[in-house]
């Protein structure tokens, strides 16, 4: 026998991606997730720049402050953008 009730919820999740009618819940999942592995690179770059720095890599230092740098602005944007409707 069929089971129908997985066939509706095919049906719905079909229904979700071909509208754009993704719940407001999974959204803010998917961007804390996102957001969250943002931080840890970012957190993983400071330390590599620090590192880099004590062992008087300075070039390689300055190009990884910079590259942190830069996602921290890529982020802010990220978190300061207007909902998307």
């Amino acid at each position: 026998m069929a089971d129908f009730h997985y066939r509706e919820k095919l049906k719905q999740i079909e229904k979700a991606a071909s509208t754009n009618l993704v719940p407001e819940g999974a959204k803010n999942v998917g961007m804390g997730c996102f957001v969250f592995v943002f931080i840890l690179l970012i957190s993983f770059l400071i330390f590599l720049s620090i590192s880099l720095w004590i062992n008087e890599i300075i070039v390689g230092s300055l190009l990884t402050g910079i590259l942190v740098f830069v996602c921290l602005f890529v982020l802010y944007k990220i978190w300061t953008a207007p909902k998307i409707p």
